[in-house]
């Protein structure tokens, strides 16, 4: 049975998304739903708690603002892994690396795999492709997987935890389990064949990039860490992929201090009521 822990910014998930799960998982399963409508948790906090209420072999982590678009996707999650030896965490995108200093994911281009449609909150059906870094002749094989979605075996929770001590808010959840997974000596994958629709955009704001500073002071001495297709990279690639890595947090540092000046946060509270009467007038 698959349990499905999900930290809900409502005291329930919408019946929407309640029977999307119902009409696609395709197996038995359990919600096991936080309520964090009170922000009583944390991500990690919430998930271990989550943890502690799950009755299934199978644990599920996910957003509650997913749509699955695979039919009997619970059971193929399932077969892989009960066909699987030592595997550790499950997703659908992920990095075959991560660099020292500042990593993400999806920062690691082109050492991603995985598909993620993204959808418009407006309008579900109008989609596009967000992480299109897909090939079949890939390996499965990967360091990190994102954090919308993914599955663990519950049995190895008697070895790794998410960690409420080093982390807090809702950001490096995802990858610091999967570095855990693979320092007790599980491994990581993408499964390939499970689409999901996200309806929301990941925030690289101050508190991701302080979460990112502890996660690389906390996993200093693994990093840089390859799997997979970045098994081969060459010293060469591997700088390039460090110092394009280093730019962008650069950006991302600049870009907060400058929205978040009180000159910045004065001159959008004065452009408001113009804001509204643009509006008005285009619809």
């Amino acid at each position: 049975m698959l349990s499905l822990i999900i930290c809900s910014r409502t005291p329930r998930i919408s019946d929407e998304f309640e029977k999307n799960i119902v009409n696609t998982i395709g197996c038995d399963f359990e919600l096991v739903v936080i309520d964090n409508s009170k922000s009583t948790y944390n991500i990690f906090s919430a998930y271990n708690e989550g943890i502690i209420r799950s009755k299934g072999d199978v644990l599920c982590f996910m957003h509650d603002d997913l749509r699955f678009r695979t039919e009997n996707w619970g059971r193929k999650v399932e077969t892989y892994i009960s066909n699987s030896q030592n595997i550790g965490v499950v997703g659908v995108i992920g990095s075959y690396c991560l660099t020292k200093d500042c990593c993400y994911w999806d920062m690691m281009t082109p050492y991603v795999t995985g598909r993620v449609p993204v959808g418009n909150n407006k309008d579900k059906e109008a989609v596009y492709n967000g992480n299109y870094y897909f090939d079949e002749h890939c390996s499965a094989e990967v360091v990190a997987v994102d954090g919308m979605w993914f599955c663990v075996p519950k049995t190895i929770f008697s070895k790794i935890a998410f960690d409420e001590k080093t982390f807090s808010g809702y950001h490096f959840y995802d990858m610091d389990i999967c570095m855990q997974a693979l320092h007790a000596g599980y491994k990581n994958v993408v499964i390939r064949d499970i689409e999901i629709l996200h309806m929301c955009h990941p925030q690289y704001n101050c508190c991701f990039l302080l979460s990112m500073k502890k996660f690389c002071e906390k996993w200093e001495q693994e990093l840089p860490i390859f799997r997979g297709e970045a098994i081969e990279m060459d010293e060469k690639d591997y700088y390039r992929l460090h110092e394009t890595t280093v730019q962008y947090c650069k950006l991302l540092e600049k870009y907060n201090d400058i929205t978040n000046s009180l000159s910045f946060k004065l001159g959008h509270f004065l452009l408001t009521p113009f804001r509204f009467i643009r509006n008005m007038l285009h619809k």
